[in-house]
């Protein structure tokens, strides 16, 4: 349910004030009117997505950052958007504004953007896991309809749920209430619809369990291990209150927590998932990328890599898009110190007096081995 409010006033109700009394009368509960402590949530939200659209509006400038590439903007991009239009759902969903006009249309608030697209949010997380288990679980290419396959049948699964619900009565799941000027939802379409939200996140733990043993420069096992934390969390949330309080958007400390506890995990995940290379790509750029691709030369899966993996792409691919199949052995390197994946001066080793190793550019005017 989400309060409140019409445009043109078609009610029983004279006043604002006179409803709200007559909505604790009936719900016997004390009920919070919208006021600026709402405004203000949408506004922090608000302010989180921005945070997040920096980092990912850097991460395309620096596209070609190998680490960053390796993220897969394209489909972090379309879990950023998702984001946002489930948080444009949260609003009046989640109570924060008065329900006048085109926000009275409760049935498709709901099931068109706020649980479509965390839908679509979570399904983006499954691909990401695909991607690494196809790769380097299953030993595949991420290309072809095979891959794609399990990606579309989700969202198709979506699709078909949200037009079922859409074709179903409103009786059945969420319609709006003129008199009460209320959206209410049915206890059934509520525990569906998250059982289903519990579904989509059984199978990401599901995947992560299975890429646990991945170690590599691509190893996202403890960033999905955080990922699952803060979704696990989030659907506890949800849950709880809308088992114990299927009335909270009337109260102000519920809507609140839904609503920020959401926006909060949403830019979480993928802030989790570029931020460091992106900081990285501003504070050391060179010594990061000479490290990453260090590890990557001498990682367990080297072979893997200079076989199947096209990192010089020009357009970021899903996790460096293969070329060829991963069974094709690697060819053997011309010279035994070039570096097969960046055209960039070597780095020095360096190791210092209490044996800790690190790598050091070359200095600008740095004498060379050459004679005069």
């Amino acid at each position: 349910m989400a309060a409140v409010g019409g445009a043109v006033r078609s009610s029983m109700f004279d006043s604002e004030e006179e409803r709200i009394q007559h909505l604790e009368k009936l719900f016997d509960m004390h009920i919070n009117p919208i006021d600026n402590v709402d405004t203000a949530v949408i506004a922090i939200g608000s302010a989180m997505f921005g945070v997040t659209f920096l980092f990912l509006a850097v991460a395309w400038l620096k596209r070609n950052f190998h680490p960053i590439r390796a993220k897969n903007l394209p489909l972090t991009t379309a879990m950023f958007i998702a984001g946002v239009l489930w948080f444009v759902g949260d609003i009046p969903m989640n109570g924060h504004v008065l329900l006048k006009g085109s926000f009275s249309n409760c049935k498709e608030w709901n099931i068109w953007v706020r649980v479509l697209f965390c839908f679509v949010y979570t399904t983006a997380l499954i691909s990401r896991c695909y991607a690494l288990d196809r790769v380097f679980i299953q030993n595949r290419p991420t290309r072809g309809l095979i891959y794609y396959l399990p990606t579309v049948l989700l969202l198709a699964f979506v699709l078909g749920y949200s037009i079922v619900t859409e074709a179903l009565s409103s009786k059945l799941t969420i319609g709006y209430d003129k008199e009460l000027e209320l959206c209410s939802t049915t206890k059934g379409y509520v525990y569906v619809t998250l059982s289903l939200l519990w579904v989509n996140w059984l199978i990401i733990i599901f995947m992560m369990i299975r890429l646990r043993n991945i170690q590599s420069t691509f190893n996202e096992f403890y960033e999905f291990l955080f990922i699952c934390a803060f979704g696990i969390a989030a659907m506890v949330k949800t849950n709880v209150v809308h088992y114990t309080h299927p009335k909270y958007p009337l109260v102000r400390g519920y809507r609140i927590a839904e609503t920020l506890g959401d926006a909060f995990v949403i830019n979480a995940i993928i802030l989790i998932i570029i931020a460091y290379p992106v900081v990285m790509s501003i504070w050391q750029p060179h010594e990061y990328e000479h490290t990453w691709l260090l590890r990557l030369r001498t990682d367990g899966l080297q072979n893997m890599y200079d076989a199947n993996m096209n990192i010089r792409e020009d357009f970021s691919q899903s996790y460096a898009r293969m070329n060829t199949s991963v069974n094709q052995p690697a060819k053997k390197m011309a010279r035994p110190n070039a570096n097969p994946f960046i055209d960039m001066p070597e780095y020095a080793l360096h190791v210092d007096q209490n044996g800790m190793a690190t790598l050091r550019a070359p200095e600008p005017n740095s004498p060379t081995d050459e004679t005069t």
